[in-house]
């Protein structure tokens, strides 16, 4: 029998663990994952258990606790086929910042599109792609003197042929800024498309030069061997703005 868990080598607030259980090299279906870890008390699991498929395979949508510095842990995945009890122990490191506001910022492309090439790597497969992206991101901003740590969003989407990879949902773990020509963020966003699903870390930087010219660079990577990188040079939008942050809500 064998149970198999892939685990990203870091957790940044959130990930997704997969797996596959198997006996005599033929899939488990309908059997109960349950995870846990130690030191206890630093992730949660959803779902606990998990229930393998047709395939065998199972994933699971871990959480750090808010506020958790960067902690070595290990991961357990436990099933029982049969009467026999199967431990998989798989050791990783987990971090969870507490999210500040620093500063403030509203970036976007002019027109909502520009042309880019990406580099990706797909299941061990590099490739580059030329087509149009779009970045946006809205981070701790108002427009007041006042920074609203509450207001937290980014996306990227690319298009190349029939060929799509978008990044959604996109929630900091930290942001930074120079000036009103310079913004950045880290974070978590969900993979879509027909290249990417899963949990992705994302950074999003973007410098602007005369001419109100951006020069953005957009990395993602979710620690599985999946990657997507891109530096291209774009208008900024109309919207954007990057200041400080004034008394904090």
């Amino acid at each position: 029998m064998s149970l198999i868990i892939n685990v990203p080598q870091l957790i940044t607030c959130n990930a997704i663990i997969t797996g596959n259980l198997t006996c005599g090299g033929n899939p488990v279906v309908g059997a109960e994952i349950f995870f846990s870890d130690f030191p206890e008390e630093v992730v949660s699991y959803d779902p606990n258990p998990a229930t393998t498929d047709v395939n065998g395979d199972f994933s699971t949508t871990v959480t750090v606790l808010p506020g958790t510095p960067l902690v070595s842990i290990d991961v357990s995945a436990t099933a029982e086929v049969g009467g026999d009890i199967l431990v998989t122990n798989v050791g990783t490191q987990a971090e969870c910042p507490t999210v500040e506001c620093p500063c403030k910022f509203r970036i976007g492309v002019q027109g909502n599109r520009a042309s880019a090439t990406v580099d990706i790597i797909n299941q061990g497969v590099a490739s580059t792609l030329s087509g149009t992206i779009n970045v946006t991101a809205v981070q701790c901003f108002t427009a007041s003197p006042n920074c609203n740590p509450a207001v937290d969003n980014f996306n990227v989407t690319f298009g190349s042929g029939g060929t799509t990879i978008n990044f959604i949902q996109g929630r900091r773990i930290e942001i930074d800024c120079i000036g009103d020509t310079f913004a950045r963020v880290r974070g978590t966003a969900l993979g879509r498309g027909n290249v990417f699903t899963g949990l992705f870390e994302v950074l999003i930087e973007v410098s602007i030069g005369p001419g109100n010219i951006g020069t953005w660079t957009v990395l993602a990577n979710d620690n599985m061997g999946h990657t997507f990188s891109t530096t291209f040079t774009a208008r900024m939008s109309p919207i954007t703005s990057i200041g400080e942050c004034g008394v904090q809500f």
